[in-house]
C-alpha cells in the first residue's frame, strides 16, 4: 500500500513539473525559443523530459545532514 502512495505522489510530483515547464515556456515568444535553439514544437517534448527526471523522494533515506542546504553542508577547514 505504502508503495502505491508513493508512486502516485511521484507521479503528482512528475505532472507538476510538466505543467510548471511547459507553461512556462509557451510565453515566450518565437524568438525567444529560437534563441535557445528549440521551436513551439518542442515545448511538450521538453516539458516531457523535464518530468522524466523528477526522482521518487531525493530526502527518503537520507541522513539530516545531507537534506540541509548545500551551503550548510559544506565543511570549513579549522586552518584556514
Amino acid at each position: 500500500m505504502f508503495q502505491l502512495l508513493e508512486r502516485i505522489g511521484l507521479l503528482a510530483r512528475r505532472w507538476a513539473t510538466y505543467q510548471r515547464v511547459r507553461a512556462e515556456l509557451e510565453t515566450y515568444s518565437e524568438r525567444e525559443l529560437n534563441d535557445m535553439g528549440m521551436s513551439r514544437a518542442d515545448i511538450g517534448r521538453i516539458a516531457l523530459e523535464a518530468a522524466s527526471l523528477v526522482e521518487a523522494d531525493p530526502t527518503r533515506g537520507a541522513r539530516a545532514e545531507d537534506r540541509r542546504p548545500a551551503l550548510m553542508r559544506q565543511r570549513y577547514s579549522p586552518h584556514l
